[in-house]
Order: C-alpha cells, then structure tokens, then sequence
C-alpha cells in the first residue's frame, strides 16, 4: 500500500511569529523544537530501526566549500576538484555533518550523501539515515557541526521523511561454547595441528615469527601459529599486541571520531577482527585484569560501529558489494562472534550485521564477476567462513549464484586486464584465498585444480608461495593438476563486461554495463557509487603486461578513459570525484553480444551516460574480436542536435609512434601501476613492455591523430594530495601515459571512426565496407541493406564469415534465405550458421522464444533457457538445420 512505512512528514512551516518552526504533516512527531542549527523530534515509536531520508532547497548549498585543490599532471597545476565526501587532507567531512542522538547519546556523525549531477547543478544536498527506536519515548536531535554552520543550517532545508527501516536482524548463534569456533572447532583444531606437523610452509612461517619477523607476518597467522604451537614467545607477541592496542585512548587516532576514517570505518573493525581471532584461540594469554580490559575495549567499539552502521545508511548501511562497508562489517561481525557470551552488545549487533550480509550476498552479480573480481568479494568471504564456522552451515549463505560461478569466473579473469586487478602487483594471494574458500565451504565444479593454478602461477612469478590464514585451513589437502587458464572469453551480462585471451598474446576487456551489478546499481545503492562510467572502455596487455590502459585519476573524466570523448569528455559526471546520486537510467549497455569459437562481436550503447547539455541522439560502439590473433576492429559513431567536438582515445602506459599512412605503434611498461598506497613508488620505470599497431581503416579524410600528454589527477596513493608538505609535482611518483586522440578537424553533428587495433601492422584492411582479416575471414555491417555472403542473402545488422569453416555469425538478424530455405523474425537474433553442400545447420540465441515469425525448408527444435549464457546476450537458445 502506498506509503504505508510512512512515519513522519516534517517540513519547516515558518510564520509571522516563529521563523524556525516546523510540522509534522502525518502528526506521529509528539513533539518538535528548532533553532537554527539544531533539529529534536520526539514521538512514542515502536522499538526498532527507522529510516530518514532529507533534502535541502535547491540553491541551499555552495558546492565550491566541497571542492579541494588537487595537483595535475603533467604540469603540476592545481584544479578544484570534487565535491568530495572526504576531505582527506584536513580529515573533515567535506560533505556537511550534523551530530545525531538518540535520547541524548550520541551514536555519530551524520553526513550528507554524495551528490548526484543533478544535485550538483540545482546546489542540493540529500540525506539517507537511521536510527533505533527504544520502548517509550524517542527523541532524535540533530545538531550542524560548528565548522559547517556557515554553509548549512535547517531553515535550507526542504523536508524530513521517517519510514520504517527495510534492514532486517537474522539470528546466528554460536553451535557450541567449546574454542575455537571462528573459522575451525576443537576437532578441526586438532587435525589441522597433525597435517602440519611435517609442512615445510608451516615450519617456515614460525621461523619467520620467531626470527622477529612477526610485522611481516598477518596477524591472523601468528595467532594461528600459536593455536597450533602453543609457542610461548609467539603467544607473548599476540599478548603484547592486544593489550598494547586495547590501552590506546583511541584506535584512529583522530581529533573527531565521527568523521570518515575517525573511529567508524575499515581500519577500526580490522583491529576488532585481529582481537577477536586472539579471543577466539589465544583467550588463556591474558590475566584476568587484561581480559576484563578487552572486553571494555572491544565493547566499545562493536557499539560505536553498530550505532554507526544504523545511522549512516548511504554510506556503509545497506547490502552492498562495496569493500569499505564489508571490511567493517566482517572485523565488527566477527569480533561479535568472539565475545558471544562476553557483551550484551555483541548479541544484540551480530543479527544486525548477519542480516547486512545475507542480503549483500544476494546483490553480488549472478555471473560470479565483480568489476574486480578478487578485491570485491574479500571480506564477504571471511565472514562466510567465519559463520558458517560459528553456527554451522547456513542455508541463506550457500545458496548463491555468485558463489557458484566465482571460481571460473577468477580463472577466466585472471590474465585480461583490469584497472584495479591487473595494478595490485601479485594477485594470486587474493585467486588463493577465495578458491580456498570455496574448496571449504562452497564446492564448485574443478576449484581444486583452479585452487592450484593459482599456486603454481605465483610460484612461476615469485619463485616461492605466500600461504595466507585459508590456504592453511581451507585448501585442497591432495596433489590435483592445475586448471588450464581458459580459452573461451567470459561475459560477465550483470557487470556488462567482456574479459578474453587470444592466442596472440593479447588479453582484453571490454565494458559497458554497470560496474556494481545490476541488482545494487537498480534497488539498493545510488547508481555505481564508487565507479566512473563504464563507457565501451577497453584495456589491453600483451603477453601480460598493460598497454592500453584506464587512467586512475582524482575525479570522473571519461576523457581518460579508451572511449569516445564529447568536448571535454562527456560522461553526465563529467568532473565529480564520485558519481553520487545518479538513477538508472544513466547507464550504458552492452545491447548485443555473441562470443563464437573465433570471434567476439558487442555493441555498446553508451548515450545514457552522456551529459544532456551535449544533445547527443545516438552513441554506440561496436567491437569485433579475432580470437585467434588478437585483433581488434572498432567502430565509433554518433549523432546529434548540435556540432560537437567528437574523438575517440585510447591511453598507454608506454609511447605512442607515428608510422605514416593511418598507423601508430603503441607500447605498454610500468606494470605496476598502482605506485603503493599512500606512498612508496614501488620500482616504477619507463620500460617498455608490450606493443600493438593502431590502423585507421576509413582514412583520415576530415579526420586527424594527435599525440599527447593526458592531464590527470595522481590519487593519495602516488605520493600526491594528501601530504601537505609534499604537493609539489617533484615529490610525485606516478606513471606516464600518453594519449592517442583521433578526432574530426572541426565539430560536427555526427561522425564516426573505424580502426583497428592488432599485433603486427597490416593484419586488418577495410574496402568498400567490407572488413578483412587473416585466412579470408570477413566483418561486415548491414546499415539496412541485404548482406550477400556465401550464396545466402541476410538482413542482419552485421555478418562475420570465416571462409576456411564455411562459418558465418548473423548479428540482429531479421531474415536469412538459401535458396528456397528461410527463417523469418519478428525481433532481431543472434544466429551461428555452418554451411554444407548440402545446405545448413545452426543456432539461434534470441531474447524471447516467441521471435520466429516463419520458416520454410528448415527445422527448428525446442527452446532452451539459458540465462547466464556464457557466450550470449540472449538467454533463450534453438537448434535449426535445413529440411
């Protein structure tokens, strides 16, 4: 029923006697007193969690008081950038802040949301939040931060909306009382302590502990070497360590505690998880005085992160895939398990942060593949372990798609690559940990052997094997063969991202879709939050090392990317630091996908993410790969109301060279990209690693190349914006990426591009529409007219044929006739095609199985629903061959 959640409407309501006063529409509020700077509403609630959604006037908030000055490369300048949610270099909220009580406690800082576009240009603030209801009275008070009080105040205001809270608390308790019981139990314990016995990797971490190497060593390990040893210097270390941490006045460090990274984030809930492991199996360490001094600690913060996961709902509250709101949750969940029986706090928080994750596992992408398909899942997968562990197999935690496919998904990943996965220098630490996961608690089809693919791939790269927390508990415990790294492309439909290796040496993706998943992007968080625009990009690396590449820049800039640019780059965020508030709606796709043995075909609708003011009609990019050599053909068009300064780009982390007549040779280098986080440079050089050849296959007619210098912000992590005695550009250490831009010569209102992307100049020429590729294999587009090919006559919007298979792949077909032999549609489908002398045989991929509008001379067979069709688009799938 329509608002039947409705609490509260409340609205500033100023009058000739009160200019501060406000109502409550519903008339549930008993009571509501304002001043300027301080909001308390009062009302009798039924105990439990509420939620408060709240927005300024337009033209309420100056968004310049948001912006920080970022230096730039290459010049060294420094540009507003933002607005920011973070204000990292002063540690303030950058977004406006209103300490919030409950019945006068306070429980934390509310921030603002991050602004959408359109928030952005109306000057509008919203706020997401929540509190918790106690029997009897509530009072809620909401007071603006002395520091924001000159940018904000209440009577900017638009309205207050209090709905019931849809987060619910789901009951996990411990199986039994006997330690440990976080990740093994007293038995698991025991068998693990008799596998060990004659390990070498085993014996080689407790040297490393006992050698003083324990900092770097994880402290779950060494926690876990004392459980199996019983050492007593390892234990004093573990007892060391946690009474020291638990005596600190504050775990941040920070002069406010409310703020982002003060006492309510990540790193606070990683100390909290380092004390509940040392609780869980190491409780006999500690004195009676010392126990009674952890658990002072330990409560404090589960209540501090629990009050603040409540309040602060747009930013760590709600399901998510989001690696800053798991990682908070999994230490403070898994903290709660330790101390069970210990806190009242700990009882009452695990149901809720249980709850936050059984629904989080249910918006992971179906198809097992995250935008970074390692980093994502990380700390959903510790506290999986952790709870099943703790209360046995949970049912709301097996039964996953994600999990499902994760393992093969890992795999297919693991050589194309990935702005984020490709740059974190050895991955295969991560590949372990979630395969190790898997072969435990969740088996899937062959993740032994992918397990151990992993292994043997860091043991090629590193000489030696890193074994992490899981590799130790959950491995496979037998010699098994490696997993062959995969041939076939994975499409990743909720993500909108396909991921190949060709047999050239050239591993790629390609992407347009929502980076978060479908399922958070659409119902539960603002529209891929944490991501830029995902706008056809393409990256690239040969033989392993990147080439084309995404720039990681402070601030949203589409021009970075290797897509089409706009003016000055076009995106509908075009210049924010993070996305914020943008609908659906804003969202490019990929409209059309067929992976065949030999070739890729997508195409990539990117005009949703286009900013209005550009009045772009149409935007599409179309991609062709050839498997086998790893050639790339793409297409780039548009059309508009209005001339447009319209190029294409693609970035290298190496040179770019002109060689004359339409080719350029581009290289790759700097694998390591990612220059440490927050300092270090980690071996950057100008090496050169990787080529590919770029040819223009419609000519420069009207059109030019130019080389150039991108202009980007270097994040904190490479030693800029974030030390304020170190922005100088003299102090950076970043990499250096040179843009390849081809553009029109002047605006237009509609252009397009066409080139080629290939290992070895010269292996793709166009003529007369016709695309040719090595052993006679051909790429056509129908632009509404009827493709001849191989004696059949097809109404497609693009063919490919491979003369040596007699192979053809019909795109968006709507008929193809043989002869006397034909097959009608009433929708475009996808058809892969065999041609025999004695006429056909083939498969149908359509988005409906009520898509046949006639055939004559040939079968069709039954309809087979496929709806995570590694190959296609299209989940519905028919057989045919001619009569």
């Amino acid at each position: 029923m329509l608002n039947s959640d409705l609490i509260a409407y409340l609205q500033p309501a100023p009058s000739l006697f009160d200019a501060l006063e406000w109502r409550d529409v519903t008339g549930r509020i008993t009571d509501i007193r304002a001043d300027r700077y301080t909001l308390r509403l009062s009302a009798v609630l039924t105990p439990g969690l509420y939620r408060c959604r709240l927005q300024t006037e337009d033209g309420a908030f100056d968004m310049e008081t948001a912006m920080m000055p970022m230096v730039r490369v290459p010049d060294g300048k420094l540009d507003p950038v933002g607005p920011w949610d973070f204000d990292h270099i002063n540690s303030v909220m950058a977004m406006p802040m209103a300490r919030t009580y409950v019945n006068g406690r306070l429980v934390g800082g509310m921030w603002f949301d991050m602004p959408g576009p359109e928030d952005i240009e109306r000057s509008r603030l919203n706020a997401d939040f929540g509190f918790e209801a106690e029997a009897g009275v509530t009072e809620l008070t909401l007071e603006f931060v002395e520091r924001d009080r000159d940018r904000i105040d209440w009577p900017r205001v638009k309205f207050i909306e209090i709905r019931e809270d849809e987060r619910a608390f789901r009951e996990l308790a411990p199986l039994s009382k006997h330690r440990p019981r976080i990740y093994m139990n007293p038995e698991e314990a025991d068998l693990s302590r008799d596998h060990l016995a004659d390990s070498l990797a085993f014996r080689t971490l407790i040297e490393r502990i006992n050698n003083g190497a324990q900092g770097t060593v994880d402290f779950d390990l060494v926690c876990f070497a004392y459980l199996m040893t019983k050492d007593a210097d390892i234990g004093e270390t573990i007892r060391t360590k946690v009474v020291e941490l638990c005596r600190l006045p504050t775990w941040s460090g920070k002069p406010d505690p409310l703020v982002m990274g003060g006492e309510n984030d990540r790193g606070i809930a990683l100390k909290l998880y380092m004390i509940g492991l040392a609780w869980d199996w190491c409780a006999s360490l500690f004195a009676p005085d010392e126990q009674t001094l952890i658990k002072g600690k330990v409560e404090e913060y589960i209540r501090k992160l629990y009050e603040f996961t409540v309040l602060q709902r747009a930013y760590m509250g709600c399901p998510t895939p989001d690696p800053h709101s798991l990682g908070t949750w999994n230490g403070t969940a898994i903290a709660c398990m330790a101390f069970y029986e210990d806190l009242e706090v700990a009882r009452k928080a695990l149901p809720f942060f249980h709850g936050l994750f059984t629904d989080s596992l249910q918006v992971f992408p179906q198809d097992g593949k995250n935008v970074w398909v390692t980093y994502f899942p990380f700390h959903l997968i510790r506290y999986l372990a952790a709870a099943h562990t703790f209360g046995g197999m949970r049912p709301e935690l097996q039964e996953s798609s994600f999990l499902d496919r994760l393992g093969n998904a890992m795999l297919a990943s693991f050589r194309a690559p990935n702005s984020q996965e490709l740059q974190r220098g050895l991955r295969t630490r991560e590949h372990r940990y979630l395969s190790s996961f898997l072969n435990r608690f969740h088996p899937t089809p062959g993740i032994s052997s992918i397990y151990e693919t992993f292994v043997d791939q860091e043991r090629r790269s590193a000489g030696d094997v890193d074994l992490g927390l899981f590799d130790f508990l959950f491995a496979p415990r037998f010699d098994v063969a490696p997993a062959p790294f995969p041939s076939a492309p994975f499409f990743a439909k909720d993500i909108g991202s396909v991921t190949f290796a060709s047999s050239g040496g050239i591993a790629g993706a390609f992407t347009a879709g929502l980076k978060a998943g479908r399922s958070v992007s659409f119902h539960i968080q603002s529209h891929n939050r944490e991501f830029p625009p995902s706008m056809g990009g393409i990256q690239l690396s040969v033989d392993g090392s990147p080439v084309l590449v995404e720039i990681n820049s402070y601030g949203l800039d589409s021009s970075l990317g290797n897509t089409m640019c706009f003016d000055d780059g076009g995106s509908y965020t075009q210049g924010q630091y993070l996305n914020g508030n943008a609908g659906p709606e804003k969202s490019s796709y990929i409209r059309r996908c067929l992976i065949g043995e030999r070739f890729i075909y997508a195409h990539a609708v990117i005009k949703s993410e286009l900013h209005p003011r550009h009045h772009v009609k149409r935007a599409e990019r179309i991609v062709v790969v050839d498997l086998r050599t790893g050639a790339i053909v793409v297409s780039d068009s548009f059309e508009g109301d209005q001339p447009l300064l319209f190029a294409t780009h693609l970035h290298c982390s190496g040179s770019v060279k002109d060689l004359g007549e339409g080719r350029f040779r581009l290289t790759g280098g700097q694998a390591n990209l990612i220059a440490g986080i927050k300092d270090g440079d980690k071996g950057l050089s100008d090496e050169e690693k990787g080529e590919v050849f770029v040819t223009v296959l419609n000519g420069l007619n009207g059109q030019t190349v130019r080389i150039e210098d991108p202009i980007w912000h270097p994040t904190y992590i490479y030693g800029l914006n974030g030390k304020d005695d170190k922005q100088d550009i003299r102090f950076g250490r970043f990499p250096h990426y040179k843009r390849w831009r081809l553009e029109y010569e002047s605006q237009v209102r509609e252009g397009d591009f066409l080139y080629a992307i290939t290992s070895n100049p010269g292996e793709v020429a166009a003529e007369d529409g016709v695309i040719s590729f090595k052993d006679n294999a051909t790429f056509q587009v129908g632009n509404h007219r009827i493709i001849g090919q191989s004696g059949c006559e097809i109404q497609a919007e693009a063919v490919i044929s491979e003369a040596e298979n007699q192979r053809l792949t019909l795109l968006g077909t709507r008929a193809f006739r043989q002869g006397d032999r034909s097959l009608t549609f009433a929708i475009p489908v996808d058809i892969e095609l065999e041609l025999a002398e004695d006429g056909f045989r083939g498969t149908i991929f359509a988005s409906t199985s009520r898509c046949l509008e006639a055939a004559a001379g040939t079968q069709v067979s039954e309809w087979q629903h496929v709806p995570f069709h590694a190959r296609s688009h299209s989940p519905w799938q028919a057989s045919f061959r001619n009569d």
